[in-house]
């Protein structure tokens, strides 16, 4: 008797490894096509990348790009990021040059403003403030006259005023009290004068300042004409006389901190003004 096996033509597992076998080889003919044509594909992308720019990459680029295509893309991100840092850079300098010019015009402005405003700020400031002996002005010299005649007030106490005068370095004048003194009685006015003459060979303009000593006393010093504070041009050689017309204030006498104060110094000095 045969076996049962053998009436189906033979044993069944006879089959199996022939059709594996064939699997197999099928399987390895697409793995063979698969990887000529991945072949293929990447031979093409790279004879595009010989002929295409970076930028054209940067911007064809997918955002997940397989890995032929990674050189490119970082290649151009490195492009992008060094001519963006170049042109940061460049308008940064330009910006600070910008800056440090700007500083340097409004510096050399003030100090031109400064050098012409600097005697009328002076003035100001010591009026308002009584500083270096200044007169500061609160009341005019005319209308505290006008007080104390109403008010008749009479004083018998005698100041001496003195005169002092001074010029500046590179000054070319001389300049000089026309007298040394003069007694006054507070109440009074009074009339002193100075000599100044230009001993250079060219005109030269002055400006003068002023102080009164000691301090306390200028609040009651009061000057109705003077030549301070104004521009004096004299021709070579030339000499002029410039007055100055003071009063005491009354209440000098009345006030405790002026006892024992008799006497009182005027001081001028004159400086030269630039020519520009």
């Amino acid at each position: 008797m045969r076996p049962w096996w053998c009436e189906t033509g033979g044993p069944v597992f006879s089959r199996a490894p022939k059709e594996k076998t064939e699997q197999r080889e099928q399987r390895g003919g697409d793995t063979t096509a698969s990887r000529l044509t991945a072949a293929m594909a990447m031979r093409q992308l790279a004879r595009l990348q010989q002929h295409l720019s970076p930028s054209l990459l940067c911007r064809h680029t997918p955002r997940h790009a397989w890995p032929p295509t990674a050189d490119a893309s970082f290649l151009c991100r490195g492009l992008a990021s060094s001519s963006s840092s170049a042109a940061a850079a460049a308008a940064g300098r330009e910006k600070s040059s910008r800056r440090t010019l700007g500083y340097l015009l409004g510096v050399a402005v003030a100090m031109v403003g400064a050098s012409y405003a600097a005697v009328p700020l002076y003035r100001r400031f010591c009026q308002a403030t009584g500083y270096g002996g200044t007169v500061q002005r609160r009341e005019s010299v005319e209308e505290k006259i006008s007080r104390h005649a109403r008010d008749g007030t009479t004083t018998a106490r005698e100041i001496i005023v003195q005169f002092n005068a001074d010029v500046a370095d590179g000054m070319p004048w001389k300049f000089i009290p026309t007298q040394r003194e003069v007694r006054v009685k507070p109440g009074e006015s009074a009339l002193a004068f100075y000599t100044a003459e230009n001993r250079s060979s060219a005109p030269i303009t002055g400006v003068s300042t002023y102080n009164v000593a000691p301090m306390k006393a200028a609040i009651y010093f009061n000057k109705i004409q003077c030549f301070c504070f104004e521009e004096q041009t004299l021709l070579p050689g030339e000499q002029i006389d410039m007055p100055v017309f003071f009063y005491i204030d009354p209440e000098f006498e009345t006030d405790p901190k002026m006892e024992g104060v008799n006497n009182i110094v005027l001081s001028y000095t004159f400086f030269k003004v630039n020519d520009s």
